[in-house]
């Protein structure tokens, strides 16, 4: 189950002169604000956060659709709408021109695995660095760093928390599977092979960990700069990582019937497992705690008032906080503690893969930077939140949570742009939104002019002081 997407990467698109009307244009607008409405996650932040002017807001937009010349004066209208909520879910993607796909009868890449590159810092333009090459290289790129004569530190790449990076673990996890290249391959079948790659990936790590461990590196780096986000494999790398256990944030969810079905889903996994244990006090606690949940997405919340001319305070909260957690039920599980149930996913998301808690013991260092995102911010604040890492780089995207299981469906009538809204909160050890973005421990003072040399020699003095 992918719960966090990555950011969506930038298209290019083609545009026509004119050929949608301004009334189209207002009610494809309209239609966003009545999606914002009742399932913009974040929309709390936006109005006391970011202190952002619904009324106005509405207004500026609705006059430059009017003076529109073009759908693409239309479009970049309800572009910089979207763009004044600054969260890095909240976007239109607007149809793009269609071209001619190459068929795919390999299963990898039916299921859209490819290799491309992401950003990090390029330490190896450095002296003072060594890669390491190994046969876990290409997917995790790993070296060794000398601060000064007597320290060095390890440093790993995590490009993002996506499995679909790994085209080479994916041909390998349908032979684990005994899955053939022409298989059919639907939605349990898809989270089988993506589980498969992600214990590939997690044991890969481990790997990296024990020989840089092994080098004598006093520290570890993990460079998540420019990581957009990823898959639910987020939770067992961040455990494998962090020298202690992790206890994972609140989450909020919308009251809307996407939630509706998620926690209806979850609580019969549940009432299946209380049917073969009905005294289970675990179970018990799940099930009290999913059903009073389940309550809460069903209560109505009008908030169709927020746009009008004067902006009010909204009789009721669209999002729901103190239920469950971004692991699900539990906030935290030892690893196979949970392997009795069948609803182990949803008692605690992480139980469902393999990994072996706290395998580095070394002291953590995380990079990031304005790119880093969703659920590389997830892994973020919880090592800040569980003070299991120092956090180095630049304040991260704002992105936070994203959506979950494929998120709700909204497509605007007249020009099909895709409307894309979080459903879903992260919510700090103080309370704060994730979507805030998280501010690093130590200052890296990278410009958006630096070589990729410079990058690498100031993150390099910012460890050296770090580490001192």
């Amino acid at each position: 189950m992918r719960k966090y997407a990555a950011l969506a990467p930038l298209m290019m698109f083609a545009w026509s002169a004119h050929a949608a009307t301004h009334v189209d244009w207002l009610e494809d607008f309209h239609y966003v604000l009545g999606e914002i409405a009742v399932h913009y996650a974040n929309l709390d932040f936006a109005i006391h956060d970011r202190k952002v002017d619904l009324a106005a807001l509405r207004e500026r937009a609705e006059d430059r659709i009017r003076t529109a010349s073009t759908d693409r004066d239309s479009q970049i209208a309800i572009d910089q709408f979207m763009a004044a909520f600054g969260d890095g879910h909240a976007y239109v993607q607007w149809p793009s021109t269609p071209r001619l796909a190459t068929p795919k009868t390999a299963l990898c890449d039916r299921l859209g695995y490819a290799t491309r590159e992401i950003g990090g810092i390029e330490f190896g333009r450095l002296p003072e660095y060594t890669a390491i090459a190994d046969d876990d290289t290409p997917d995790m790129p790993a070296g060794v760093l000398h601060l000064d004569k007597n320290v060095i530190v390890g440093v790993i790449r995590i490009r993002e928390f996506t499995e679909s990076l790994h085209p080479a673990l994916c041909l390998a996890a349908l032979h684990d599977l005994k899955l053939a290249e022409d298989a059919a391959c639907e939605s349990d079948c898809r989270h089988d092979v993506n589980r498969a790659v992600a214990d590939r990936l997690t044991a890969a790590l481990e790997r990296r960990i024990s020989t840089l461990t092994k080098t004598g590196a006093k520290a570890v780096i993990v460079d998540l700069t420019g990581n957009g986000g990823g898959s639910d494999w987020v939770d067992p790398a961040a455990r494998v990582l962090a020298a202690k256990p992790l206890m994972a944030p609140r989450l909020g969810f919308i009251r809307h019937a996407h939630w509706v079905r998620d926690l209806t889903d979850r609580l019969a996994d549940v009432t299946a497992d209380l049917q073969k244990r009905p005294t289970d006090p675990q179970l018990l606690t799940a099930s009290a705690r999913l059903r009073a949940a389940l309550d809460e997405a069903a209560k109505p919340c009008d908030r169709s008032t927020l746009f009008g001319d004067v902006t009010t305070t909204p009789a009721c909260s669209l999002v729901v906080s103190d239920a469950i957690y971004a692991t699900g039920v539990l906030p935290y599980a030892k690893p196979r503690s949970l392997n009795r149930y069948q609803s182990k996913g949803v008692l605690f998301h992480p139980s469902l893969y393999a990994y072996h808690e706290s395998a580095n013991r070394l002291p953590l260092i995380v990079l990031v930077d304005g790119a880093t995102a969703s659920a590389a911010e997830y892994f973020t604040a919880m090592m800040q939140d569980n003070h299991a890492a120092t956090i180095a780089g630049l304040p991260t995207r704002g992105a936070g949570c994203g959506h979950t299981n494929g998120g709700i469906d909204a497509t605007l009538p007249h020009s099909a742009g895709k409307l894309s809204l979080p459903d879903c909160v992260r919510l700090r050890a103080d309370g704060a939104n994730e979507v805030a973005g998280i501010a690093p421990d130590v200052l890296v003072p990278w410009s958006n002019v630096d070589s990729p040399y410079q990058r690498a020699f100031k993150a390099r003095a910012a460890l050296q002081k770090t580490l001192r």
